[in-house]
């Protein structure tokens, strides 16, 4: 059995393999010292007690993550070509463009099993705790997201269908201007429903300009936040509207770890 380490900036993610099959996935958030965070997943986990026989690592922390205490094989895996890897198989794509929405947002297009770093932005998850907490005074996720799905959208952003009926290719339900309606009668649910759509309307629309530039004709989403309710009905008024088809792969928070364990396969720089 193979354990891939995704270990990001506020976030560990661990997968154990068995050839192809995925044993266990496991989501540690709230990073401290990535060393730390690692130790406090693999106990939490169960992961352990399997028989793991190899350790791969990526992520902008893997270096520094502790996995060489483990005492296992060890190797180091590039963290595009995971992202690629990750979403093609657990999507059963391989012409797709993959999106990883972390703590910023990862474009990478796979095409018959190699891997391209179309770019990236920052916004992403920690964009969206950032805002939460210098607005909102909101400092957990997990009090964010309740927020976010108590609020009104209506509220906070202006719509197509405030400004006129709509058109073909307008619909009245889709967003004109993110948080231009905000007023003094915006509740904080309102707010946070608003920022976290502003996040997931900025990381749809920059994947499907990304697809028409590439041909491409589906988005894999990868991510804690795909995780979200609201991620997925955001996502699905993109597939009804626009040109791509945008899918969130399973297991999409541990996605990157699962692509990490699955390149080992290919890899001889065991140390």
């Amino acid at each position: 059995m193979i354990l891939g380490i995704d270990a990001g900036t506020s976030a560990v993610k661990l997968a154990v393999l068995d050839g192809d099959r995925i044993c266990t996935t496991y989501y540690q958030s709230n990073c401290d010292t990535s060393a730390h965070t690692l130790q406090q997943a693999l106990e939490h986990s169960g992961i352990r007690s399997l028989p793991i026989t190899h350790v791969a690592v990526t992520g902008l922390n893997g270096s520094r993550c502790g996995a060489d205490t483990m005492g296992l094989p060890l190797c180091t895996v590039s963290e595009l070509d995971a992202i690629g890897c990750g979403g093609c198989f657990l999507s059963g794509r391989d012409d797709a463009l993959v999106v990883n929405m972390g703590t910023g947002t990862t474009f990478v297009l796979a095409r018959n099993g190699a891997y391209t770093h179309l770019g990236g932005t920052g916004i992403g998850g920690g964009t969206l705790m950032g805002l939460g907490r210098g607005l909102l005074g909101v400092h957990t996720p997990d009090e964010l997201f309740q927020l976010a799905n108590e609020g009104d959208l209506g509220q906070v952003d202006l719509r197509i269908g405030d400004l006129f009926e709509g058109s073909e290719t307008l619909d009245p339900s889709l967003t004109s201007s993110n948080l231009a309606k905000a007023s003094p009668d915006s509740t904080r649910a309102d707010w946070s429903a608003g920022l976290l759509n502003l996040v997931l309307e900025c990381t749809g629309t920059m994947a499907m300009l990304a697809c028409g530039a590439h041909q491409v004709s589906d988005v894999v989403l990868l991510g804690a936040l795909t995780r979200l309710p609201q991620a997925k009905a955001r996502f699905q008024v993109f597939t009804q509207f626009y040109a791509p088809n945008y899918v969130i792969a399973p297991h999409a928070d541990c996605a990157t770890a699962i692509g990490t364990a699955l390149l080992t396969k290919e890899n001889t720089s065991w140390i």
